[in-house]
């Protein structure tokens, strides 16, 4: 585990090159006193350097000079990332104009490592999930960014913990991503946690008298409802072999390691997955659930549910806006509801997990035209008032803050539908502060939020810390392998029927065999000294 004060040396060096482009120097004073001996001794070594901070930073010809068009590739939106307002904003604020390209929908990890194999020019990959991240440096193709951190990055390296810097740095030392932390929950509250679920329509649940089901019979008996009306499967989804909302019913959250007597066991191990692809394997069976989910693509399901063929489907509430556009046209009344994460039955609460570290992951590719400029267009962004501006805007003009909570103020607000896809890393506990007023970004939205999160801390919260182990040797060179063999047997499992129990010792043969013990092997030794 690298050292904090290793990491506070850093920071230091850092500064001394950079001066006053980021408005770093108030907090100097604070980082000196933090450090020890060690490090100020280092600082009357580099006391030359301080002097002529200014002189390195006016020879820099990356501060000084001429911006160049920087090209970020990203995953798929749903709306034109270079028209967006939101954009704008970013680039008058950095002064880098920035052109955005985006992978496809579907098959968007097999596209990314197909784009950077064939040596396309992208200054940064932003927002990578680790999965991706992973596969990306055991490719080789993740640039080292220290050097460019120590001398560009002061912002970052102040916002992101230590912790997060370790799921990047390899055994040598080398920083080969920049974590985005997002938005963290706080830890004395569930409350803005659910952000998706299971979305019902609520129209369909009042024609069968039904409410929003919380356990999984109650889940049952609406689908069984809805198919002896309709005839029509209730549960649309594209190939997935998890449904958080779901597996809290069996003792699975929406992570992957679980602490079990102190000791790290992974999900394939747990009692409740040979039950939960069973249920499953039922729905599937008597028609339950959509006969197309093994080849079903994300559009298929929603302009199923949208049009009433289907009564519901796994959602995140920021597609709500235009799922309820589109159901408008067959009941201007309906609304998505959400059943977030059911229980096994009344007397049992909801099991879902609140992870921490971050879930993303930029990259700057070994093949980036301008690996300079996108570290310090990065650390601009990077900036907790810039991100702030970027993000939600003015106080008074696009937001207000009440009791401590933030909300949107319209029409201003509109301009920053999307502007949580132009923010760099900001420390996760301000970012959630400030998401709380992007969650109320459309009436149906803070609706649905709201419904959501109502009954937030009834449910059963497990604090997992697995993100911090994403870098370990073994965890980076089998884990996406093994969840891609672990997800295609689940949903084999659930279409071919037959007992549960073969299906999951399939999955613990596969597990054993491709890397999952040397996974489990090393996740506990971390864990050991992770707990120290």
């Amino acid at each position: 585990m690298r050292n904090i004060k290793k990491w506070t040396a850093l920071f230091l060096s850092m500064t001394i090159g950079l001066g006053s482009l980021v408005g770093c120097s108030k907090q100097d004073a604070g980082n000196e006193s933090s450090v020890g001996n060690e490090q100020k001794t280092e600082n009357a070594q580099s006391a030359e350097t301080q002097q002529s901070s200014a002189e390195v930073e006016e020879e820099d010809p990356f501060l000084t000079g001429e911006k160049p068009v920087l090209n970020i590739l990203y995953y798929n939106q749903a709306y034109d990332m270079n028209a967006d307002a939101a954009k704008a904003i970013m680039e008058e604020i950095t002064g880098y104009e920035v052109v955005y390209h985006n992978l496809p929908s579907e098959n968007a990890s097999e596209k990314l490592m197909l784009e950077i194999a064939s040596g396309a020019e992208y200054d940064m990959i932003y927002r990578c999930k680790t999965s991706d991240y992973r596969e990306l440096v055991s490719q080789n193709a993740a640039m080292d960014v220290t050097e460019l951190l120590n001398k560009y990055g002061n912002e970052v390296l102040q916002n992101v913990g230590e912790l997060d810097w370790e799921m990047v740095t390899d055994e040598n030392g080398a920083i080969t991503g920049i974590p985005y932390p997002g938005a963290q929950q706080p830890a004395d509250t569930l409350y803005g946690k659910f952000t998706g679920g299971i979305a019902f329509r609520s129209d369909i649940l009042e024609e069968l008298d039904k409410e929003i089901p919380t356990t999984i019979d109650e889940f049952y008996d609406v689908l069984v409802a809805y198919k002896n009306k309709t005839g029509n499967a209730a549960l649309t989804m594209k190939s997935t072999a998890f449904v958080a909302a779901i597996t809290s019913a069996f003792g699975i959250a929406g992570c992957e390691w679980y602490d079990v007597d102190g000791e790290l066991v992974h999900r394939v191990r747990l009692d409740g997955l040979k039950d939960y692809i069973a249920f499953m394997q039922k729905l599937y069976a008597e028609g339950l659930l959509d006969n197309d989910m093994p080849i079903n693509a994300s559009k298929n399901c929603r302009e199923k549910f949208a049009n009433g063929t289907a009564l519901c489907m796994p959602l995140d509430f920021w597609d709500i806006p235009t799922i309820k556009s589109a159901m408008e046209v067959s009941n201007p009344e309906a609304k998505a509801v959400f059943s977030v994460a059911m229980s096994a039955d009344e007397d049992t609460a909801g099991f879902v997990s609140v992870s921490s570290g971050a879930g993303e992951i930029c990259v700057i590719p070994k093949t980036a035209k301008n690996p300079e400029h996108a570290m310090i267009w990065y650390n601009i962004i990077s900036n907790t008032e810039n991100c702030k501006r970027i993000y939600i805007g003015e106080e008074g003009v696009s937001y207000e803050v009440v009791d401590g909570e933030y909300y949107p103020l319209f029409p201003a607000f509109d301009e920053y539908v999307n502007s949580d896809k132009y923010t760099g890393s900001v420390e996760g506990g301000e970012m959630k502060k400030q998401w709380m007023a992007r969650a109320r970004k459309t009436t149906e939205m803070a609706e649905a939020f709201e419904q959501m999160n109502e009954n937030a801390d009834s449910y059963t919260r497990y604090d997992t810390v697995e993100k911090y182990a994403s870098n370990l040797p073994a965890i980076k060179e089998n884990a996406t392998a093994l969840n891609s063999a672990i997800s295609d047997i689940i949903i084999a499992g659930i279409v071919e029927g037959g007992d549960a129990q073969a299906v999951v010792d399939k999955i613990i043969e596969t597990w054993e065999r491709e890397g999952g013990l040397d996974c489990e092997k090393e996740i506990n030794e971390w864990y050991v000294e992770f707990n120290k």
